[in-house]
């Protein structure tokens, strides 16, 4: 067969031309591990101090390190502008929100915004409302978002039908198995589907429901294992490490990242006069080491070390202004008596 030097030429010069721009791209991508969660975090520390000009001055420096910050990082820099009361920073980032759909709605059930509702700034941002929404619904993949749901409501049917996991145990199974290589497989072909690609359902919701398809795969049960997918995903700003430490959490069956770093007892048997049954928020005994060894975790996640993480849980707790705490980050245990307790009180201390 005669080949054309010319036509074989340029095919070489395409394919590296190719290669090339891969390489530039993947030099150019930032990590976000390195470059964006470690400035948020110095962000976070600030609000916990109350210096919200150092603080949204390290919301401005993380936001110009990557093309797509998160929605979440808008909402506490858009309070912070409100504390200084910086009202064209403010409706910056609440605009930023929106285009990244967050609802208007839900915004002006935030109480922390109530005193801008009666301005006739908040009247302008809201009548331009409809229009960004409508650019953020024309952009959304939809039809990916409705598919990911439907992840969820698979896993919910036999859960939901008369006798559940005892009767459907081998049909549940194979469902979830299913849905774990359908995820992979829209991963691989549509994207990972993150806040730009799928939206945020009108809230700062902090882990959409198709990630029970990752709970349901546990070490325990040989599940497959979703740490490789999960680390690509943070350092690419797909996900933000939070979730990414819950995720591996409960894939583990342990607190190896230690995403739950806050533990109350509710013991339903004890009596009000019990001092046991008054405790509050109890942290787990662990040694140093082991508190070292999560802390190196934590950081190839671009998280924080244990002790900040605390910090800012206990500060959400105080000011709600805030979005510095996650569902996850104080476990509630439930026993049925005084006896009970004391057991599991003996591997909790109380905060110091």
């Amino acid at each position: 067969m005669h080949l054309n030097p010319l036509r074989f030429c340029i095919s070489i010069l395409a394919l590296l031309l190719v290669c090339l721009q891969q390489h530039v791209f993947a030099q150019d991508a930032p990590d976000y591990t390195k470059v964006y969660h470690p400035v948020i975090n110095q962000a976070e520390l600030h609000i916990v101090t109350s210096d919200y000009k150092e603080a949204l001055q390290a919301y401005e420096q993380a936001f110009a390190s990557v093309p797509s910050p998160f929605a979440r990082d808008y909402y506490n820099a858009a309070v912070s502008a409100l504390a200084l009361r910086d009202r064209k920073q403010t409706f910056n980032y609440l605009e930023k929100l929106v285009q990244k759909g967050v609802s208007l709605d839900y915004l002006q059930r935030q109480t922390v915004f109530d005193s801008l509702q009666t301005t006739r700034h908040w009247r302008k941002f809201a009548r331009k409302y409809k229009k960004r929404r409508r650019k953020y619904e024309e952009n959304f993949n939809r039809e990916y978002r409705a598919d990911l749901d439907e992840l969820y409501a698979r896993d919910q049917y036999f859960r939901q039908a008369e006798g559940g996991l005892r009767v459907y145990r081998d049909t549940i199974r194979q469902i979830e198995n299913a849905n774990t290589l359908q995820l992979l497989n829209w991963i691989e072909e549509r994207g990972y589907p993150n806040e730009n690609i799928i939206g945020l359902a009108d809230t700062l919701e902090q882990l959409p429901r198709f990630y029970i398809t990752v709970q349901r795969q546990t070490a325990t049960r040989k599940g497959y294992d979703f740490t490789e997918v999960l680390l690509k995903a943070v350092q690419q700003g797909n996900i933000a490490p939070q979730p990414v430490a819950y995720l591996l959490d409960q894939q583990a069956g342990r607190n190896r990242y230690g995403s739950s770093v806050y533990m109350r007892v509710d013991c339903t048997g004890c009596k009000d006069t019990d001092e046991l049954a008054t405790k509050d928020y109890l942290v787990k005994k662990i040694t140093p080491k082991e508190q070292e060894r999560i802390n190196a975790r934590r950081q190839k996640l671009g998280l924080e070390p244990l002790e900040e993480y605390k910090r800012k849980v206990l500060h959400n707790v105080t000011d709600p202004r805030f979005k510095l705490g996650y569902n996850w980050s104080v476990s509630t245990y439930v026993v049925p008596s005084k006896e009970a307790a004391e057991i599991l009180l003996e591997r909790l201390s109380a905060i110091e």
